[in-house]
């Protein structure tokens, strides 16, 4: 028998399928992004960045009384965000930001080939700042870990990369980011854990906050210290082996102990005061065409810190003058307890300097405060 000549393909037949096969290829993937696409952020949304910002409360004389927000951010300029904390976020969370444009490529091929060893996982992220950014400004992103979550964060940070420097995502980043325990951005981060402004930050508590940032309920430096100094030691390794540091800083700064706010006091000074001043915003909200708890409106009042001090210490006397008397009330008569309330008013103009008040066991707080506005006595 004759064995049979396979039949061969023309070369130019196996071209053509080539290209078809990648002109389909390119054709559903254009598709599947403009898909995505349709629910991202549009190009106006970019170009005009609006957080949401705490409104702050403050006394005559300059001392901060209350924050009202949804996310308690403050923003900062670069110009007052220390070299060190941008060092070190860039540092530990994406060494190659100067140099690409949105995506780290370099960072992708290889979260691939990590998360493709069995079993297949998402156990190494590849995030860039940008990206970061992007899910962090934007809702419709989301926050699950889905091959779609992280297309739309890469369509999103390049869509942001071609909008802004590298300075202002910088900027927009350090005051977008999710610090813990409910604070967003540097200087609301500041505040929380050190009690001061993100200008006054050092070397090692830069490092903290930046070690905070790929999981901030388990690298707390409230609820876990030991993990939040591990952290942060990691972040000076990698700042010192990168050279944005140098090693006295490196070994001065690690062998600082961890020193950190425990407690926010969420009622602020003034309680009855401010929950008055609140309320009267809030009438005036949809007036002046305001958020109270998006807008950062800083809000001066006539409140007295240093009056408001006396009236608390003479109101704290009182109840404790009284307290015997009111332990033995406590379950017998309900309707002789005592209420204690506090107004000091400036006789020439009916201002407000201080109000304080103590309600009892059984009633509402905020039944309890005497709320007029410039009555005269």
């Amino acid at each position: 028998m004759v064995a049979k000549k396979k039949k061969t393909i023309p070369i130019w037949r196996l071209i053509l399928r080539v290209l078809i096969s990648f002109f389909a290829f390119t054709l559903l993937s254009v598709g599947y992004i403009w898909f995505l696409s349709r629910d991202l952020p549009s190009l106006e949304q970019l170009e005009n960045y609006d957080p949401d910002l705490v409104t702050r409360i403050f006394s005559a004389d300059g001392v901060l009384l209350k924050e009202l927000y949804t996310q308690r951010r403050v923003f900062v300029d670069l110009e007052e965000i220390p070299e060190d904390l941008v060092n070190a976020a860039v540092a530990s969370e994406d060494r190659r930001f100067y140099s690409h444009w949105g995506i780290s490529l370099r960072d992708v091929i290889r979260a691939v080939v990590i998360n493709a060893i069995p079993p297949p996982s998402f156990r190494q992220g590849f995030s860039s700042i940008t990206q970061q950014l992007a899910r962090n400004l934007y809702d419709t992103i989301g926050f699950k870990k889905t091959i779609t979550r992280k297309l739309k964060e890469m369509i999103t940070a390049i869509q942001i990369e071609r909008t802004y420097t590298k300075e202002e995502i910088l900027e927009m980043y350090i005051n977008a980011i999710h610090f813990g325990h409910g604070t967003f951005g540097a200087q609301a981060a500041a505040k929380r854990y050190f009690k001061k402004d993100a200008s006054d930050l050092t070397l090692d508590e830069c490092a903290m906050l930046v070690g905070i940032l790929p999981r901030p309920a388990t690298y707390s430096p409230i609820n876990h210290p030991e993990g939040a100094m591990r952290r942060r030691n990691v972040v000076l390794r990698l700042m010192r082996e990168q050279n944005l540091i140098t090693q006295s800083r490196y070994t001065e700064a690690r062998a600082l102990e961890l020193r950190v706010t425990p407690r926010r006091d969420e009622l602020g000074k003034a309680p009855y005061f401010t929950e008055h001043v609140r309320r009267i915003l809030e009438q005036e909200d949809e007036v002046l065409d305001l958020d109270i708890y998006r807008d950062g409106l800083i809000i001066y009042t006539t409140l007295d810190s240093r009056l408001q001090t006396v009236a608390e210490d003479v109101v704290m006397q009182t109840v404790e003058a009284n307290q015997k008397k009111l332990n033995s009330r406590l379950f017998s008569n309900r309707d002789e307890f005592e209420e204690l309330a506090y107004l000091g008013i400036y006789p020439e103009d009916s201002v407000k300097v201080m109000m304080e008040g103590k309600a009892p066991l059984f009633e509402e707080l905020r039944d309890s405060a005497i709320l007029c506005y410039r009555t005269h006595p």
